[in-house]
């Protein structure tokens, strides 16, 4: 049978009350959008409980990579290509008989020897006239009579064939793909993300997106950067990477080199902290040109020096906006997995010198607010003159649905 339908369910969208509409509205944005990326035009609508892709006779084509970017799109709990036949109002022993006729067609589709099976059904149209219970049993029946298969496993089948019936259509299908869950991408503002070349921020930038954000990235690179370099710079491949999820991200790349003049000759046990803090800052004054309205860093207590819980609060004391740290409570090796499932572990672990393995090698475990800020302003006098240098020398990059789309400076 030719699948006509992509059946699209969200979950946690389902809880909200009167804003539903606005997060259901913009998943049906997000999908129309990364399917345009793709040169995909087919049509997205909303139904009660999700979202439906009509597949066009000529798209079958194109199912296997619609299908492959439905799994990135956030809010998105499983999704299924269906077959569909019309939903009919004459009496019971026809309406089965179109279901049966159907469900078996899919079954021999599908027949694998010595495998077992479980029919499970959908019955949103309460107007049909039996039960969940009783149509599973007589559709269970009917494939067994008229397929090869012959063993049943209502508990864990081989294989489920799913029916969903709807008012005007039901819906027949075999495989259902898990999505990412969480909220749609735009839902929850706009966060800048500082990006570093190591496996936990790009996890925590993925997360952030996960959760409904818009995320733009800052990277504080070991010199100023060039269009023709920072193309290719693995921070940029990162965020190139992670668009296929956040939809469309802009990458700010940089130098470091503006704090590093400014530090030398001082002399202090606490550099690497102030550094943090610088880039803090900076990252506050950009997310405010751009209207974001909190930072996320891939912090994760304890794991090194600088992410103590006093070093961690010295730098959340730097900055009035909110810090998020998505990975505050993870486990490395959660990380690690996180970072496989999502493809950005094998570009996070290529060689790169990240800016805080060369600034301050043996950092401070504990440091005071108050006693950085006198550091700062002896070490530092003109500090907002420090950030717009640096903010002056950015390159920016915009990715969208995986793809870079424009080079420009700041």
């Amino acid at each position: 049978m030719r699948s006509d339908t992509i059946l699209i369910h969200y979950g946690e969208i389902a809880l909200k009350g009167r804003n539903r509409p606005q997060f259901e509205r913009q998943l049906r944005r997000n999908v129309a959008r990364r399917l345009a990326s793709l040169d995909v035009d087919w049509p997205v609508r909303w139904v009660h409980d999700g979202l439906r892709i009509e597949i066009p006779p000529a798209g079958e084509g194109k199912l296997d990579a619609v299908l492959m970017a439905l799994r990135e799109i956030s809010g998105i709990v499983w999704f299924a290509a269906a077959s569909s036949i019309p939903n009919r109002t004459d009496g019971e022993d026809a309406r089965v008989s179109a279901l049966a006729d159907a469900l078996t067609k899919l079954a021999l589709e599908h027949y694998a020897a010595e495998s077992t099976f479980a029919v499970r059904v959908n019955r949103a149209d309460k107007r049909f006239p039996l039960n969940s219970q009783e149509l599973e049993r007589r559709l269970g029946q009917a494939v067994i009579q008229h397929t090869p298969w012959r063993r049943v496993n209502l508990n864990h089948p081989d294989r489920t064939f799913h029916v969903d019936i709807q008012p005007e259509r039901v819906y027949l299908h075999v495989r259902r793909h898990g999505g990412l869950g969480g909220l749609p991408v735009g839902t929850a503002g706009r966060v800048l993300t500082l990006v570093s070349g190591g496996l936990d921020s790009p996890v925590a930038a993925f997360l952030a997106a996960k959760r409904g954000c818009w995320v733009d990235c800052i990277h504080f690179a070991a010199s100023l950067m060039q269009h023709r370099h920072a193309v290719n710079h693995k921070i940029s491949r990162l965020a190139e990477h992670l668009s296929s999820t956040t939809l469309r991200t802009r990458l700010y790349l940089v130098p470091y080199t503006h704090f590093e003049v400014a530090l030398l000759g001082g002399r202090t046990e606490y550099e690497l902290v102030l550094f943090r803090r610088f880039m803090a800052r900076t990252a506050q004054v950009l997310a405010e040109r751009i209207g974001a309205q909190a930072l996320v860093t891939g912090d994760n207590l304890g794991q090194v020096a600088s992410q103590t819980m006093e070093n961690l609060a010295s730098f959340s004391r730097a900055v009035d906006l909110p810090v998020l740290r998505p990975l505050i409570t993870y486990d490395k090796q959660e990380i690690v997995n996180v970072a496989r499932r999502i493809g950005t572990f094998d570009i996070s672990v290529e060689p790169y010198k990240d800016c805080c393995s060369i600034i301050g090698r043996h950092p401070k475990t504990r440091s005071r607010h108050e006693a950085l800020n006198d550091e700062e302003r002896h070490l530092l006098p003109d500090y907002e003159g420090l950030i717009e240098r640096t903010l002056q020398d950015a390159v920016v990059l915009e990715y969208e649905c995986g793809e870079r789309r424009t080079t420009e400076t700041a």
